[in-house]
């Protein structure tokens, strides 16, 4: 069997049998990848705390064709984004950039920009206190980079381009804005201003290492949050487990 090594964090991981883990891994050159690790449960020399979730690893693995799982052969930490595990909210949002990668990317799709998506914005929930805004970034960030990017720059059916001061309409179902014109006669559509809309685009295109910078005001907080949160509902066909639980954490499940 050919062996591989790639950069991967763990996204899910469960018990298979007394000593062995089923774990799916994102990878950097494989995509999401489940395997096998025998042994996990008592091999502190070749598994020693890297099957958790979200930690960051070197991964070494086995692959025989026409096999869905791969064989785990090692794992060395690179990062082990502990200080998600002390705080619930931390564990919450990072929850929930997981799931979303679950549902929104294809088994063995690879994807560098998503990999390295979820590894930097682990790290900003790791190292800070998570507000409502990182959830924003992750979700139009990824959006843009699995094709299911919004359209927020001009209405969908009639092209009329963003301008200061005119109130848009969020339509999930077409995934993009309306101008107040066109919105008439159409259903589940969510206000959303130029401020709004602006801040998104930065939130899409900043270089990451300067998005703590992005300030989101509680209106754009508010109107982003049931736009873009309804369009992942469209798409998902049902609203994330993980989301259920922030709204639970911040008092409004």
């Amino acid at each position: 069997m050919p062996l591989y090594r790639t950069d991967a964090i763990v996204i899910r991981s469960m018990d298979f049998s007394e000593s062995d883990k089923i774990v799916t891994f994102f990878t950097r050159d494989f995509g999401k990848l489940r395997g096998i690790a025998k042994g996990a449960k008592k091999s502190k020399k070749r598994f020693s705390n890297t099957l958790e979730l979200f930690s960051y690893i070197s991964l070494l693995f086995f692959q025989k064709e026409n096999l869905e799982l791969a064989r785990i052969n090692n794992c060395s930490i690179i990062k082990a984004h502990m200080e998600i595990y002390k705080d619930i909210e931390k564990m919450a949002y990072g929850s929930y950039f997981i799931e979303l990668i679950n549902e929104l990317v294809g088994e063995r799709e690879k994807n560098n920009e998503v990999f390295n998506l979820l590894v930097d914005s682990l790290s900003l929930v790791n190292g800070h206190k998570p507000g409502e805004e990182i959830a924003r970034i992750f979700e139009i960030r990824l959006l843009s980079l699995v094709g299911y990017q919004p359209q927020l720059q001009g209405c969908l059916t009639c092209g009329h381009r963003l301008s200061n001061g005119e109130m848009f309409w969020f339509s999930s179902v077409k995934g993009g804005i309306v101008c107040n014109r066109c919105s008439h006669g159409q259903g589940n559509l969510s206000p959303i201003s130029p401020g709004t809309l602006k801040i998104l685009l930065l939130a899409r295109d900043m270089d990451f290492r300067k998005i703590h910078r992005l300030i989101f005001s509680k209106q754009a907080l508010m109107e982003s949050k049931e736009a873009i949160a309804n369009f992942i509902q469209y798409q998902m066909g049902k609203e994330p487990n993980s989301m259920k639980f922030l709204k639970k954490i911040h008092g409004l499940g």
